[in-house]
């Protein structure tokens, strides 16, 4: 009878298990018996829709058969449950199980995904807002946090399944060790950069108090730059991870210059007035202190011209689009001015203060003319065309290489893979061909609309077809239909999305309710017009990164025109932002050196316009100071071409910095070249460059000794752009050391010349 017949039916839908979501111990618990049955069903991509929908529509015919009002009424208390049960899962027969399982699995395994043996990659998002975290004011703070609850999910992970293989990837983990490894070897390539850099000097000066007050004043100048730089509130940037070893170096090479000037000077007074004084402690304070304000003087000239131009050529790094060049060169500036401001003030002060070394005068600095200086002087005055041809013939070469100089911030080379968190990294991306955080595609337009469902599948399908995509891209419309088993109201709102009623209740619900909110706070704004769709790609190459993104931002524009409604479809990600970036380096590297050079020139024309009060010789001059200091810059990036080396976040700076420290040898180098023809206007060429070779010359081979020794220690990085950097810089250093004292002197002949006309009549009229 009916009663007996709805007693069976209600037992047969008790007997139908709720769409539930298994929990973690339901899941350890389940045994799959024979896989290959349910594997060989997803291969097919066999689901029980038509079985579900014949039930209910066995129910609807049930009801419409019975004509006693009472009956139809417990029919449907009976089965209203089950239709929402069977609605629920015939919405899950559309989720893509095999898709889903198959993106967990490493790119070479998902051909034959059911062969795979590992490893497994499961994704989670995790907000990195700091207002989602009570103790977290800053994006530090909030790494700090999702490190230390990744470190507590994978303990509870490997007891609870007594798996120790297991491991948690997080982006927050590896920025926060990488920076916390770079910091500490920074530190350790400083120490060692200094510890090498006092031997030098003491080997130069042979005396701990100079070595101590050089070393000392060069310490203290660039915990100035720092402490300005943090005041000012500079970024620090991988560029920025050299600056200490520069400022290093950078201090050393003033502090040799005024040394050896004042001992210079001091040499100078006991050979034109022999008094006996064998050691520097042999002159009185008054004759000391002359030296060393003499010294001072005449060092602080070149220096000041020097750091002027330096500091201005580093500064104009603000007119570049990449910030980390920006703050690079700012914090150069800060600490090349704090450098010179020492070096000419506290370290002349300090010498005179305290008393000096009894140190030989003939072991205080050979300042005599040798066969090498004096060949250097000869060559400049009788073959300076032989000097020119050769310097063109090396520069042909150097063209070719220019033009095989790539740009190469590949990400991997970018870290350190002793680390462990590296090594995941590594792993995920060129196993799994995934990037290290999700792209997205971005699309706006009225998302909870029926044109919005058949843009997101557009969207869908066309991330789907693209070559390069990974794994299955997911949506707001997945996170839904995964979350309508647990949801009856989002349930009953999705079973009702075929009237346009249907929709607005799905977006009242989704914007307005804190649960609805909840599940799409992530996915949807808050005026429901824009939505992301999250997908994975390699992204470890960056120019195939900027290829990719070009390519799939077009086909995203042209799959948003086919959708009816106003929708667009743009591609955003970490990933292809740096990628954009790294591109722009290239551009950068161009522009950067570009700027720095050209204001470099326009500083040397002034200087020289306010030295001679002519602008034909001011420009005439400038220009031939400057060619020497562009052919270094040449020959530097041809090098780095022919040798294979790329541009990176480290060496791009490096054609500004050849400028930068090569400017400071040929200022050098010409004011000394300027000061021996005012002294002796009825010399030659070869002997005023051959005093100045043995004398300023010396002084610049110790500091680009030194200066290449402190970035040699950059070899003992474990960072592939810092050991570039180092040893391109190494090349950079010889190369301006060597195109100050053979070049310039050279073209700068013809100058000394027409100086020495004007100064010899002053100085026969003196005698």
């Amino acid at each position: 009878n009916f009663s007996v017949a709805l007693s069976d039916l209600q037992a047969a839908v008790d007997a139908i298990p709720a769409p539930l979501a298994p929990t973690a111990q339901e899941l350890r618990d389940w045994t799959p018996v024979e896989v290959t049955e349910w594997q060989q069903r997803m291969d097919d991509n066999l689901n029980i829709s038509v079985e579900l929908g014949a039930l209910l529509g066995q129910i609807q015919e049930l009801q419409q058969s019975r004509t006693n009002p009472s009956e139809i009424g417990a029919i449907a208390a009976t089965t209203g449950p089950l239709q929402g049960t069977l609605g629920t899962y015939i919405g899950l027969q559309n989720i893509d199980h095999r898709s889903n399982i198959v993106s967990t699995m490493p790119a070479d395994d998902k051909s034959s995904p059911w062969e795979s043996d590992g490893p497994i990659l499961i994704s989670l998002v995790v907000s990195t807002d700091p207002v989602n975290y009570e103790n977290a004011e800053i994006i530090g703070d909030v790494q700090e946090l999702i490190v230390e609850w990744a470190d507590a999910s994978i303990a509870e992970m490997r007891n609870g399944t007594g798996d120790d293989e297991l491991r948690v990837f997080s982006f927050s983990a590896f920025q926060y060790e990488q920076s916390a490894n770079i910091g500490k070897e920074i530190g350790m390539l400083t120490s060692l950069a200094l510890v090498f850099l006092t031997v030098l000097l003491y080997i130069k000066f042979r005396s701990v108090r100079d070595t101590a007050y050089v070393i000392g004043l060069t310490i203290l100048a660039i915990a100035a730059t720092y402490g300005v730089a943090g005041i000012f509130g500079l970024t620090f940037n991988a560029a920025m991870n050299s600056i200490p070893i520069l400022l290093l170096a950078i201090g050393v090479d003033y502090g040799i210059h005024v040394v050896t000037r004042i001992r210079e000077v001091l040499q100078d007074m006991e050979r034109d007035d022999p008094q006996g004084r064998v050691t520097m402690k042999d002159f009185d304070s008054e004759l000391r202190l002359k030296a060393i304000r003499s010294g001072a003087v005449l060092t602080s000239a070149a220096l000041v011209i020097a750091i002027f131009t330096d500091m201005v050529g580093f500064l104009s790094f603000r007119l570049s689009s990449q910030m980390f060049l920006v703050n690079f060169g700012t914090v150069i500036a800060l600490g090349l001015f704090a450098i010179y401001v020492l070096s000419i003030s506290l370290l002349p002060a300090l010498m005179t203060a305290l008393p000096t070394k009894a140190l030989p005068l003939k072991k205080s600095g050979s300042m005599n003319e040798t066969k090498l200086t004096a060949g250097i002087g000869l060559m400049a005055e009788t073959k300076p065309l032989l000097v020119i041809i050769v310097a063109v013939i090396l520069s042909l070469p150097m063209a070719y290489g220019i033009s095989t100089l790539e740009v190469g911030f590949d990400t991997a080379d970018q870290f350190d893979d002793s680390l462990q968190v590296v090594q995941d990294f590594l792993m995920i991306a060129e196993e799994f061909q995934s990037s290290p955080t999700p792209l997205y595609v971005v699309l706006e337009g009225d998302i909870l609309s029926e044109e919005g469902v058949e843009a997101y599948n557009t969207a869908i399908a066309t991330l789907s077809s693209t070559d390069g995509v990974t794994g299955v891209p997911t949506g707001i419309w997945d996170t839904l239909e995964s979350e309508r088993g647990r949801n009856p109201t989002l349930d009953g709102l999705l079973n009702n999305l075929t009237t346009e009623e249907g929709f607005d209740d799905l977006e009242t619900y989704l914007l307005e309710n804190a649960t609805g909110r909840d599940l799409v706070d992530s996915l949807l704004y808050i005026d429901g017009r824009q939505t992301i769709i999250s997908f994975q790609a390699n992204t470890l190459d960056w120019q195939a990164t900027v290829d990719f993104e070009e390519g799939l931002s077009q086909v995203l524009q042209d799959a948003a025109s086919t959708v009816e409604g106003s929708f667009t479809m743009e591609l955003s990600g970490r990933a292809l932002i740096l990628a954009q970036i790294s591109a722009d380096v290239a551009i950068s590297a161009v522009t950067s050196t570009a700027i720095v050079a050209f204001t470099i020139l326009f500083v040397l024309i002034l200087i020289q316009f306010v030295r001679t009060q002519s602008l034909t010789q001011a420009v005439l001059r400038g220009g031939v100071i400057w060619i020497p200091l562009i052919t270094v810059v040449l020959w530097v990036y041809g090098i780095m071409g022919l040798a294979g080396y790329q541009l990176n976040s480290q060496t791009v700076t490096i054609g500004a910095l050849a400028l930068g420290l090569g400017v400071d040898y040929a200022v050098h180098y010409v004011i000394r070249l300027e000061e021996e023809v005012e002294l002796h206007p009825e010399k030659t060429v070869a002997q005023w460059t051959s005093k100045t070779t043995a004398t300023t010359g010396r002084a610049m081979l110790g500091a680009a000794i030194s200066t290449a020794g402190g970035f040699a220690i950059l070899n003992f990085s474990g960072l592939l752009p810092l050991r570039l950097f180092g040893q391109v810089f190494i090349v950079a250093i010889s190369l301006a050391m060597v195109s100050s004292v053979t070049l310039l002197p050279t073209l700068y002949g013809p100058f000394l010349r027409h100086d020495a006309k004007q100064h010899l009549p002053e100085i026969l009229e003196q005698e």
